[in-house]
């Protein structure tokens, strides 16, 4: 038989957090949508300035020695264009969905205060955000069905920050593995099978907009829970 918590010990939800968690991790997410798009035209406005300094040197010199130059340029052109903008944008995937997974994992330890259960997360079996979404349905009995619009799309970031993480973002052979699929349907993504991922600038403003959509929706079930306690005495 499962031992249950005592509902009746009082709890404070603005103490404890609950009650702001989602919110304040929304604003995060703003933070880190804010940095994007600086550091974002900071690489656009040095590959102008850097344009423009390839085509003053090009009037000054004759049309025989341009493509020289251009050489020259090349690896200055390229780090500016491609490599650079692609170390941000996978660095802050990384970051990002590492922050989404512990703003979950926060929210399901500090529901453990108020779920009336001693099943902890680390109980149950899996990891990540899988695991956390499984105590958020099975213990805390939150209603994850209102979310269907934006969970299939984080279970894809998910698969693209594993690509990324494990394979040095070499998408696999085979063209119906999921990550492939994701990659064919996602028109912020590109790549093929045996090739590597690139993500355009606008995958991780999607990607801040599919997590800020599911905290809002998440914390509709976070105050529903309060509410719930509230209404019972066991919170204030």
């Amino acid at each position: 038989m499962r031992d249950v918590k005592d509902d009746t010990v009082e709890i404070d939800f603005f103490m404890n957090g609950l009650c702001s968690l989602c919110h304040i991790a929304k604003n995060e997410l703003m933070g880190f949508e804010a940095f994007h798009k600086t550091t974002e035209d900071n690489w656009r406005k040095i590959n102008i300035d850097l344009e423009a300094q390839i085509e003053k040197i090009l009037k000054e010199h004759p049309k025989e020695h341009h493509n020289d130059i251009i050489d020259d340029f090349s690896l200055d052109l390229h780090e500016n264009q491609e490599k650079y903008p692609s170390i941000h944008r996978s660095s802050l995937l990384i970051t990002l969905y590492c922050f989404f997974e512990n703003t979950l994992n926060d929210l399901c330890y500090t529901l453990s205060d108020s779920v009336g259960s001693n099943i902890k997360l680390t109980d149950l079996q899996g990891s990540g955000v899988e695991r956390a979404l499984l105590y958020l349905s099975k213990v805390a009995k939150f209603d994850l069905s209102k979310m269907g619009g934006t969970l299939p799309f984080i279970k894809g970031i998910n698969k693209v920050r594993n690509t990324i993480v494990h394979n040095g973002g070499s998408l696999p052979p085979d063209p119906d593995s999921a990550i492939n699929i994701f990659v064919k349907n996602t028109s912020s993504i590109s790549g093929s099978p045996n090739s590597s991922i690139r993500l355009e600038h606008s995958f991780i403003n999607e990607m801040i907009e599919i997590f800020i959509q599911f905290l809002e929706d998440l914390d509709v079930e976070v105050q529903a829970h309060i509410q719930m306690h509230m209404k019972s005495g066991s919170g204030k």
